[in-house]
């Protein structure tokens, strides 16, 4: 039975410049203790501090991601020196037969562990901590079923950045009011980004928009996004409580009682639409490519939806991000999903949050000292040692408390490069990103069949660069899933789907 979910908690870790700063500084004077004065990074160039809590213990921490990786290596040598715990950090991906008792995973991998029983449960003494999250972690990615299994280290963010020197050129906003598609501003719908970009590709003669993500996790993922707000009505708290029995508000990829594929539902033959229009008008390049700025900042696209680490790349003029480079929230659905809606020229532009990315701290079942290892994951999932990987953009750390976003925590976003309007645009944008008032977000997929299913409905959509019809394009995509389903005979795909969608 679904649960209704409560509003984001009051935030009672609520930072101050000041102590973020003064945080920051005190981080890097640990780490130079845990380090030693001749950078080895060895612990044991530190000298021995009587009355450390865990002296002589040990810790296997593995952290695949090379970037993640370094940011928190300081901080685990810190925490080595204050406890008398060691820790060897592993960086190669983590197997089930490895010595691995803790280990950070993308937010989407969390089900292929979870689900066979590799993790530790989180305690309920940490439940606190965790609470304190914003919900998107905290109540759903950070779970299996109803479960919580990991404490959540990053959040992500994903946003619109559009050329506002090309949408400010007198030429081409007089030209596009003559359409009578409304000013030529950045898109708050996804068939404004459409006509945006197929505009642009017709003056110029050439492609938008960057070419489709190579990865076939990131174009399931920007399908799948703009599917959300066409695939259900944004719900608040009233809403969800009036409708609490309905399971299938929860239904995104998967329908929730049978665990059947739902690819052909009216939001993703939407979002197919939408990204065979953006073809069909030549605004999307011939092959493939995983970094859209790229393309923004050779001139080769005038909009694209990108993550916080992809941002981190835009070019720098004075140790500045150029003034042509705008933000923007990612669009929503252009028009009403149900019966009895306003008008489309009245209402609110629907937007449902998809949330795929972030990084959790997950316990190993079969680690000897769970919490030891644990009592580390609290430590780099604290205010401090959050905001301090925030304020690293190559990270592409996004918030993971309310106050992140508040306005006094606005130094952690000035390291992404922008002026001080464009960086309060980005905090908002990534505050309209989240959407707190939304409680029915849809996920990505996250079960252990996730890399499987990934694959093979990329393969098909991939095709609509080429020119493919989309419902020929989602009938390939929803045979090949069933096909999946039909060789796990005998795995528990019912209850794989419910846990995903946070149900047991």
């Amino acid at each position: 039975m679904q649960q209704a979910l409560p509003p984001i908690p009051r935030n009672r870790y609520r930072l101050h410049t000041l102590t973020i700063i003064g945080g920051l500084l005190l981080v890097a004077a640990l780490g130079a203790l845990a380090t030693g004065c001749d950078g080895s990074g060895s612990p044991g160039t530190a000298p021995d501090r009587p009355g450390r809590p865990h002296e002589g213990a040990q810790l296997t921490f593995n952290c695949s991601d090379p970037a993640f990786a370094a940011a928190v290596e300081p901080m685990i040598r810190s925490w080595e020196v204050r406890t008398g715990a060691a820790v060897t950090l592993t960086r190669d991906p983590m197997t089930a037969a490895d010595a691995t008792d803790l280990a950070v995973l993308p937010a989407n991998r969390l089900g292929e562990w979870a689900e066979p029983g590799h993790l530790t449960p989180l305690p309920l003494k940490l439940r606190g901590l965790v609470s304190e999250m914003l919900p998107p972690y905290a109540e759903r990615l950070a779970a299996w079923g109803d479960q919580a299994q990991a404490i959540p280290l990053t959040g992500d963010g994903v946003l619109l950045v559009y050329r506002a020197d090309r949408f400010a050129d007198p030429a081409a906003v007089a030209e596009f009011a003559k359409r009578g598609k409304g000013p030529l501003a950045a898109p708050a719908t996804w068939d404004q980004y459409a006509d945006v970009a197929a505009f642009f590709a017709a003056r110029d003669k050439g492609p938008s928009v960057p070419p489709l993500p190579a990865d076939p996790a990131a174009l399931f993922d920007l399908f799948s996004r703009v599917a959300s707000s066409f695939d259900r009505p944004a719900l608040s708290d009233k809403d969800l409580i009036e409708r609490v029995k309905d399971e299938e508000l929860l239904a995104f990829h998967f329908e929730i009682r049978t665990g059947k594929p739902r690819l052909l539902a009216q939001g993703f033959a939407e979002s197919a639409r939408w990204l065979a229009g953006l073809a069909a008008a030549g605004a999307v390049p011939p092959g493939a490519s995983d970094d859209p700025v790229a393309a923004l900042a050779a001139g080769k696209a005038v909009l694209a939806i990108v993550s916080l680490d992809q941002l981190a790349k835009l070019p720098r003029e004075n140790g500045t991000v150029p003034a042509r480079f705008g933000i923007a929230p990612v669009p929503g659905a252009p028009r009403p999903l149900e019966p009895g809606a306003a008008p489309v020229e009245k209402r609110v532009v629907n937007y449902v949050p998809y949330f795929a990315g972030g990084r959790l701290g997950v316990v190993r079942a079969r680690c000897p000292r769970p919490e030891l290892a644990f009592e580390l994951l609290t430590e780099l999932a604290g205010p401090a040692r959050t905001a301090e990987l925030i304020s690293t953009p190559g990270l592409g750390a996004g918030p993971l408390r309310p106050a992140d976003l508040s306005p006094d925590q606005f130094p952690l976003w000035l390291g992404y490069g922008f002026d001080p309007a464009r960086s309060q645009a980005l905090q908002d944008a990534l505050r309209a990103y989240l959407a707190d008032a939304v409680k029915n977000p849809t996920l990505g997929l996250r079960g252990p069949d996730r890399e499987a299913l990934t694959r093979d409905a990329a393969a098909a959509l991939r095709k609509l660069g080429a020119g493919a019809k989309p419902a020929d394009v989602l009938a390939e995509a929803q045979t090949a899933w069933n096909a999946l389903d039909a060789k796990a005979a005998g795995a528990p795909l019912v209850r794989w789907r419910k846990r995903a969608a946070g149900l047991n």
